[in-house]
């Protein structure tokens, strides 16, 4: 009895084992989002569990818990690769001799780790493509019946990658924190965006309402706020300020290619394209068009990847040929990104189209600076030190501003749909401010396609 119960008894290490890696930095970040598909899963099986009807409002939280834990493990997953992730550990004695004075964190290859998504992606396609082909849920893909719609696919493809390259690029530079505020003021810029295409007649005006408009920008005011006091607090813990600049304008400039598709879309006309039409179609034209970014583009390496080169700058082919020598195994991350982010959009794109386009611009807005404010209300998360006051004070202050901001204006965005909706049921005038099926989509669109970066 004895010699059996030790067989059924966990070993000490193996446990002390699990619990050193619950409670380590790489860890800690995924805990909320590992808990909202937990949470969310539940509540979307609890009907089929007890064998009832399905409660529709209980089907739709469960859905948004969901889409709140796969966008945030997406995001987290990416910060954690580009900039948290130990890839090689102090003290390792690199080919030229020198030893490393401290952990070299993170791997900088935004454009070379989309264009690898891409192609992951891709076999991943042809793979489910493969396996459904003879089955009653077989993969038929858009048809593609003219040159011009080709030429459209391979703009969108190239924009499309050029979006989430810039996402990727700056999660090398800030934390996920920074990246997500500066994300969720999305609505203000493409409100801009389509109120400029209008005038030269690409885009139907919307009016523009003060109060809506006067939400986005204090929205956006917290965001600057937090922004700047994340950068001020970190430049006076003695971290470098100038990289994370570097990385807030290529967050921006990420935001503002949401606003170019934008334009896309009026000038050249609306492709509906489902996730499966997205991968087949843009995956090729995509890695093709970031080719150049990833083999010729200079850019300064952030933490101690200088005394890795032992120069300040460096392309990423010449950062992956590297990390090749010093860290083969960082590639396994590479492609895990890959699977993840092609089952990350699909659930993106069951989610979307199961829920209302007002619910899910809620999410969408919503999940970034909720992720945010968690992760400052629960300090055992923190996998960095925040700084003191009195930046501590302006980066809360911040992110309930922002948070209760963009809510609120996507409360108002729900009840005028609403309205729209009920006074089309009577038959009111198609001419009032109802939004076309474009708009919707666009509107709705509030993250993504990795707008997160996560739709990489």
């Amino acid at each position: 009895m004895a010699a059996e119960s030790q067989h059924h008894h966990v070993h000490p290490d193996f446990s002390m084992m699990a619990i050193d890696f619950v409670e380590s930095d790489t860890f800690k970040p995924f805990i909320i989002p590992i808990a909202g598909l937990i949470v969310g899963a539940v509540m979307l099986a609890v009907p089929k569990i007890k064998g009832g009807k399905k409660d529709e409002n209980l089907d739709t939280l469960g859905r948004l818990v969901v889409y709140f834990g796969s966008q945030s493990f997406m995001n987290i997953f990416m910060g954690w690769l580009f900039r948290t992730n130990i890839t090689v550990p102090k003290g390792y004695v690199l080919p030229g001799g020198n030893v490393l004075d401290a952990d070299l964190h993170g791997c900088p290859v935004g454009f070379a780790l989309t264009a690898l998504q891409q192609v992951i992606s891709f076999f991943c396609f042809i793979i489910l493509y493969g396996a459904l082909y003879f089955t009653p849920h077989r993969i038929t893909p858009k048809k593609i019946t003219s040159v011009g719609e080709l030429v459209s696919i391979c703009i969108f493809g190239c924009v499309f990658a050029l979006n989430i390259a810039l996402n990727n690029f700056s999660l090398g530079y800030i934390s996920v924190a920074v990246n997500l505020i500066i994300r969720s003021c999305l609505p203000l810029s493409t409100l801009v965006s389509s109120q400029a295409l209008s005038v030269f007649g690409l885009y139907k005006a919307k009016p523009c309402k003060i109060v809506e408009l006067a939400l986005m920008i204090v929205g956006v005011i917290c965001a600057a706020s937090f922004t700047a006091a994340k950068i001020a607090g970190s430049s006076s813990s003695g971290h470098s300020s100038s990289n994370m600049i570097l990385g807030v304008v290529m967050c921006i400039a990420s935001l503002l290619c949401g606003s170019l598709n934008l334009a896309l879309a009026g000038a050249l006309g609306e492709m509906k394209l489902s996730v499966y039409d997205t991968v087949a179609y843009m995956s090729v034209p995509a890695t093709v068009f970031l080719l150049p970014f990833v083999l010729f583009l200079q850019k300064p390496v952030p933490g101690e990847w200088p005394q890795v080169f032992g120069v300040d700058t460096a392309t990423d082919w010449q950062i992956i040929q590297k990390v090749a020598v010093i860290a083969p195994k960082t590639f396994g991350l590479f492609a895990l990104s890959g699977v993840f982010s092609f089952m990350y959009n699909i659930v993106q794109f069951s989610i979307v189209h199961a829920l209302s386009p007002s619910a899910t611009a809620f999410g969408g807005n919503f999940n970034k600076a909720a992720l945010v404010f968690l992760t400052l209300l629960l300090p055992f998360l923190q996998v960095h030190a925040l700084p003191g006051p009195p930046y501590i004070i302006v980066i809360w202050v911040s992110v309930i501003g922002n948070v209760l901001a963009f809510s609120a204006y996507s409360y108002l965005q729900i009840l005028e749909k609403e309205k729209a909706a009920g006074a089309a049921k009577v038959g009111a005038d198609d001419n009032k401010a109802l939004m076309s099926e474009q708009e919707v989509e666009e509107w709705s669109s509030g993250s993504e396609s990795s707008d997160d970066g996560a739709a990489c």
